[in-house]
């Protein structure tokens, strides 16, 4: 899904094994192809946006049995901080 010397889903996984912090939701933002790889490995409590029209989207369409997290299509940031101030109002972060 990726290239061999750059796999997104596995940075991903790694930085949240290693950090000190631990995440109660991750918001993950992406437009292309490469970026399905991390987006399969997202829990249900975590969100993922697609750049509406592009490849990720596209994909997660195709493959949506394989995809956890909630799924929020954007056009401009304003999508993704209206959804992240709901996330934050109902977690009471």
């Amino acid at each position: 899904m990726s290239s061999v010397n750059m796999c997104k889903g596995h940075i991903l996984d790694e930085h949240c094994q290693k950090s000190a912090v631990k995440y109660n939701v991750i918001a993950y933002v992406g437009d292309g192809q490469n970026d399905f790889c991390p987006t399969v490995r997202l829990q249900a409590t975590d969100l993922v946006f697609p750049r509406r029209h592009f490849s990720l989207e596209k994909r997660i369409a195709k493959d949506r049995d394989k995809v956890a997290a909630r799924v929020t299509c954007w056009d401009t940031g304003f999508d993704i901080i209206n959804v992240l101030k709901e996330v934050v109002m109902d977690t009471k972060i």
